[in-house]
């Protein structure tokens, strides 16, 4: 991850959007904000944010709605959430876990409470892009060995299997590549 972490902020009350902006803002995360539903899908497109504080209780679009939203789409069904509400937490924990939340916070937020689970899941999130780039370069060099395995078996049809896998290797020049020669021709009188 280069740079601070981004953490998207979604919030119909300005005060608690100020607040949590405050509190991680000052421990170094960069913060973007959104104040319903819809507008958090928009950033979450625009900013690919590194994990989404989504508040439950928003008009027009709940946060378990945005929450559903992002686990349907491929680009941002791992994008870490933590689901905040002043509601029931044992109730709404439940209903938050059924639309794909990572994890959940009760109002009045407790600030070292929030910055672990923060910590906790940016790290859990920097482990899958890990493990997402491991998996491309294992892919890659797999597409590259069956290329050459292909290239000997075509080799082999035409030399011994010794000579063959030395062309594959690189110690020896590929005779079945077309070589262009050069003719002069002079004519004398």
């Amino acid at each position: 991850m280069t740079g601070p972490a981004r953490i998207l902020v979604v919030d119909d009350t300005p005060m608690n959007v100020k607040l949590l902006e405050g509190v991680l803002a000052g421990h170094g995360y960069a913060v973007v904000t959104a104040p319903s539903g819809a507008a958090a899908l928009e950033r979450v497109r625009a900013d690919q944010p590194d994990l989404v504080l989504l508040d439950v209780v928003m008009p027009e679009m709940s946060g378990y709605e945005v929450c559903r939203r992002l686990r349907a789409d491929e680009a941002t069904r791992l994008l870490p959430v933590i689901m905040v509400t002043a509601l029931d937490p044992l109730t709404e924990r439940v209903k938050g876990i059924e639309a794909g939340a990572d994890d959940f916070l009760s109002k009045p937020i407790n600030q070292a409470e929030l910055l672990a689970r923060v910590r906790s899941l940016l790290r859990i999130r920097a482990l899958h892009r890990e493990l997402e780039e491991l998996n491309r370069t294992l892919e890659q060099r797999v597409r590259d060995q069956v290329a050459q395995l292909e290239r000997l078996g075509r080799l082999r049809r035409f030399f011994s299997p010794q000579l063959a896998e030395l062309i594959v290797a690189g110690d020896t020049e590929d005779p079945l590549k077309s070589h262009r020669r050069e003719i002069t021709v002079v004519f004398l009188d």
